[in-house]
């Protein structure tokens, strides 16, 4: 704590950040199912994060509201915070979705205007550590035990019934996976992938392929430049994820920073999609193999396979540009729309998911 006071009453508490992440600081906070008021402190500048029952209704920083105030709290490197019960009225209602889209979008957003984030991963963990001293937020830890232990009594009755309705197989694998020794599951179903039949052999679909740079139009019509950059030329497979999550197990070595306390790389549906694929069945009416996109994945756990593979995520921009071809192209096929080419999604997807 630096030597500073502290305070602890039932009107909330006061601290120094030290070796906490602004982000554990919320999460806590929201997990505790709090109606709070977090003030966030650096030098001359402020911001507010409201919640109401454990969810962000209003964020502000400057001039800055909603998602945008919370990139930029996040984005700082330190400071000062202050936790408070309650809320004022009639607050303008900025924010939407669960607390970890937000924060995810919020570390998407920082990552990617850092034009050396991925070089500096280790100097930012160290520069972005804070503490939070065992007093300060033995109010919010406490709220937090008791629900956390609702909630694992609730996960391990779910998977229990999950696991009735299953093959030994997929039984096993959701224990291991409640369990986070998910490294074990994979070691011990890896031979499927292996396995003759064209199904499931793992295709390698050649290097990265290199995007020469220069302008090129970004959205709908902006004239934009970027440097010479490499990309893999497809996405990350079924096949490829596996193989991470066997890898790594359990560790965290890989993890963004920011990543939300307690997170893994692996939840149930992407699970269900792992054994469609190397057992040989349909998921959901569709036939997948371990050659197939991995899907039910999140920034996070992208951003943990990158770093694993020693790369890193392209940015919105190298991703539009290799997506438009040699030819800049609007759509794959050409420059004109066109019905049942692939499926279009309008909406939010933070809150979809």
């Amino acid at each position: 704590m630096q030597g500073q006071s502290q305070k602890r009453n039932r009107c909330g508490f006061t601290g120094t950040v030290e070796k906490l992440n602004l982000e554990d600081v919320i999460q806590m906070a929201c997990l505790a199912g709090t109606t709070s008021t977090i003030r966030v402190l650096r030098g001359n500048q402020k911001g507010y994060l409201y919640l109401n029952q454990g969810r962000p209704v209003h964020a502000g920083a400057g001039q800055l509201t909603g998602q945008e105030a919370i990139n930029e709290l996040i984005s700082w490197s330190g400071g000062r915070f202050d936790l408070r019960w309650g809320i004022p009225p009639k607050l303008p209602k900025t924010l939407s979705g669960n607390v970890g889209a937000l924060l995810l979008e919020a570390a998407r957003v920082s990552d990617e205007h850092s034009g050396e984030e991925y070089q500096n991963t280790r100097k930012r963990k160290d520069k972005r550590q804070l503490e939070l001293s065992r007093d300060s937020a033995a109010v919010v830890l406490e709220l937090i035990y008791a629900r956390r232990r609702q909630e694992r009594l609730l996960a391990r009755t779910r998977t229990i019934l999950f696991a009735l309705g299953v093959l030994a197989l997929i039984a096993w694998g959701a224990y291991f996976a409640v369990r986070g020794d998910l490294w074990r599951l994979f070691n011990e179903v890896r031979f499927l992938i292996t396995r003759s039949g064209t199904r499931n052999t793992v295709r390698f679909f050649g290097p990265p392929i290199k995007v020469e740079g220069g302008e090129f139009y970004y959205q709908d019509g902006e004239r934009r430049n970027l440097p010479t950059f490499d990309i893999d030329p497809t996405e990350v497979t079924i096949a490829q994820y596996a193989e991470f999550l066997a890898a790594v197990g359990s560790s965290n070595e890989y993890d963004h920073p920011n990543q939300p306390l307690n997170k893994g790389h692996s939840n149930p549906q992407w699970m269900e999609l792992y054994t469609a694929a190397v057992t040989g069945c349909d998921y959901q009416g569709v036939h997948v193999t371990v050659n197939y996109p991995a899907v039910f994945v999140d920034w996070y756990d992208a951003y943990a396979y990158s770093n694993w593979k020693g790369r890193r995520l392209p940015t919105e921009e190298e991703w539009e540009k290799a997506a438009r071809g040699a030819d800049g192209r609007r759509y794959p096929w050409g420059a004109e729309e066109g019905l049942g080419k692939a499926n279009v999604y309008q909406g939010n997807p933070l809150q979809k998911w």
